[in-house]
């Protein structure tokens, strides 16, 4: 299957090229040296990684094996393909990444905010994912529009809203006596999630190319889920540079 083949090579090239900017953002420091790069360079990896998954799905569909796995009847998979669509057709701000609400929304950039991050705890013991914090307010929007705008089902978008746990959500804000537009969730184990669910199911149709794409066949085919049931939850200051 050549197409298969091919959106997953774009998938493992994503997930790298998103891994290597949160690294070189956070581990080797330039997000305290340029925040503009660091933040480019993660965005984009984010949105190559978001935008592979939904080639993935057309490219189950075109090649007829769309009977694999429903998408949208699968939690895991239907937030990440709402989450894409939001940004590739403008809704709800797009799904703003904590960079980019911090950048838009702080009184002035430098100045310290206070946000309750959410985090997705992994159900192997001291397995743990890098972090990219998305706006809970924005998916909230997103999740509250009209079918028609969103192209959401009712029954979906509230799957999406249950395998989140995103009733508890306003209870965090309100224990740090914060508004739950400052609330912000961890897309990352939301991606492996949605990789696990459905890389296995197609594996035996894909032929990896590289040493990315053989990883990460290899490794979503092993890896047990983040356990979004749960949810570990801190509240901090947040700071970037100018």
């Amino acid at each position: 299957m050549t197409h298969l083949s091919d959106a997953f090579e774009d998938l493992a090239q994503a997930l790298r090229v998103l891994l290597e900017a949160n690294d070189k953002a956070h581990r080797e420091g330039l997000i305290h040296v340029d925040r503009a790069e660091a933040v480019g360079n993660i965005e984009m990896g984010l949105a190559s990684v978001l935008n592979s998954f939904h080639s993935l799905h057309d490219a189950m569909e075109k090649s007829g094996q769309g009977a694999l796995v429903s998408w949208y009847d699968t939690p895991e998979l239907a937030t990440i393909l709402a989450l894409r669509n939001a940004r590739h057709h403008n809704l709800a701000r797009k799904i703003r990444t904590m960079y980019s609400y911090y950048a838009q929304e702080a009184e002035k950039i430098g100045r310290m905010e206070m946000y309750v991050l959410v985090d997705f705890p992994a159900e192997e013991d001291g397995a743990d994912t890098f972090d990219v914090y998305m706006s809970w307010a924005d998916l909230r929007e997103l999740l509250q529009l009209p079918q028609q705008r969103s192209k959401l089902r009712p029954a979906t978008a509230l799957a999406i809203a249950h395998y989140l746990g995103t009733s508890k959500f306003k209870e965090y804000a309100d224990y740090y006596r914060l508004e739950e537009e400052r609330v912000f969730f961890n897309v990352v184990p939301l991606i492996v999630n949605a990789a696990i669910k459905v890389i296995p199911r197609i594996r035996h149709l894909m032929k990896p190319r590289s040493t990315e794409s053989e990883t990460f066949s290899t490794l979503f085919d092993h890896v047990l889920p983040a356990k979004t049931a749960e949810h570990e939850v801190i509240c901090g200051p947040i700071v970037y540079a100018k």
